[in-house]
């Protein structure tokens, strides 16, 4: 009765825990070139997230940088965006990311301006920065921009991190039930003891 007691307890926790998920997306397993419809979508951690815009690609930038980087998203040319949508409900209140062309490793700098939405597309606010690590903090973001305003042949985005709050789907609600009520048994009976 007691492992019965500890499993629908951890149950419960796993299920609580598994809502929010640190997430790392660095394009390494990613094949070199040109997406086809200049989309695609990635599975991280659980959750769907959608790269879109015009001329969409992965590069090999490891012969011009340090170590750790190598394979990146860029668009053709500075002008054109590229959009990061989480989908299936999940949302964000914080995500960072590399600018590997900061002016750290180059004599290039790109100045990204990067702007957040939410699920109905209303604008959370917006950050411009040429900084090697670029960070966004708005509550509910599902859906984040990327241009630079600096021209030249493409910007490039790497090691995006963000942690998700996904909604929560049917089958974690029961779980996550069925740990509440496992909790209060276990509660009302050490009370009674």
């Amino acid at each position: 009765m007691r492992k019965l007691k500890f499993s629908l307890i951890m149950a419960s926790l796993l299920a609580i825990t598994s809502l929010a998920n640190a997430s790392l997306i660095n394009f390494q397993s990613e094949s070199v070139g040109k997406y086809s419809n200049d989309t695609t979508t990635l599975l991280v951690d659980g959750v769907s997230v959608r790269f879109s815009g015009l001329g969409l690609n992965i590069r090999d930038i490891s012969s011009s940088f340090p170590s750790g980087a190598s394979r990146v998203l860029s668009s053709l040319s500075d002008s054109q965006m590229i959009t990061m949508e989480l989908l299936g409900g999940a949302t964000t209140n914080s995500l960072t990311f590399h600018n590997w062309i900061s002016g750290v490793y180059t004599w290039e700098i790109d100045e990204i301006f990067a702007q957040a939405f939410d699920a109905s597309n209303n604008l959370l606010g917006s950050v411009t920065s040429s900084h090697e690590f670029i960070a966004l903090n708005f509550n509910g973001m599902s859906r984040i921009t990327f241009n630079d305003l600096n021209e030249g042949t493409g910007f490039v985005l790497d090691d995006l991190r963000f942690t998700t709050s996904a909604v929560p789907e049917p089958n974690i609600w029961a779980l996550m039930m069925v740990g509440l009520i496992g909790l209060t048994i276990v509660h009302r009976r050490n009370k009674s003891a």
